[in-house]
């Protein structure tokens, strides 16, 4: 699914990515355990081919919505969030969300951005709950998604192995009538 017009925020524009973005930056991040470390993808290895064939099947999908994270003031790719897979029947979605840049974090910037694609989900697509699964250690998307509005819903104690060790699942969930 790609957007129309970007979505803005006071200090981001969340765009749809194209196969262009593949490189670069964004390939770096994906490559880098540091930054991978509390998604699914951490132990894949990434390639621009790859990255360009998810970027156009993201795009391609009538249920996923993947946009890029660009800084305003220096037109930057920072980093990429995504909502889907979009249930359209039950009206909700799952978001996730990464910050690539390292001199990005604990900015706020997450939390702008999921706050925006939220909004766009809620109000734009019609969907009435918008969920995160979060691994417990990762204090950093907690915060985010509590300061967007999200609440715990959930917690699955030792769901996950993060880093070798059993880590909780938390879902966080903002929606129209909560």
């Amino acid at each position: 699914m790609k957007l129309v017009e970007p979505l803005m925020t006071e200090r981001l524009m969340l765009r749809t990515l194209e196969p262009a973005d593949a490189g670069g930056a964004y390939l770096a991040w994906m490559n880098d355990p540091e930054i991978m470390r509390f998604t699914e993808s951490r132990d894949a290895s990434h390639d621009a081919a790859a990255l360009k064939g998810f970027i156009e099947a993201m795009n391609a999908s009538e249920d996923n919505l993947l946009l890029g994270l660009i800084a305003t003031e220096q037109g930057s790719h920072i980093g990429n969030i995504k909502l889907g897979p979009i249930d359209r029947r039950h009206q909700r979605a799952w978001i996730g969300i990464i910050i690539g840049d390292r001199a990005r974090w604990g900015q706020g910037l997450a939390s702008e951005a999921i706050d925006a694609i939220a909004q766009c989900g809620l109000t734009d697509l019609g969907l009435r709950r918008i969920a995160a699964g979060i691994y417990s250690d990762n204090r950093g998307s907690v915060g985010a998604f509590a300061k967007a509005g999200f609440r715990e819903v959930a917690r699955l104690p030792g769901w996950s192995l993060s880093e070798g060790a059993s880590t909780d699942d938390i879902i966080m969930m903002r929606g129209v009538d909560m």
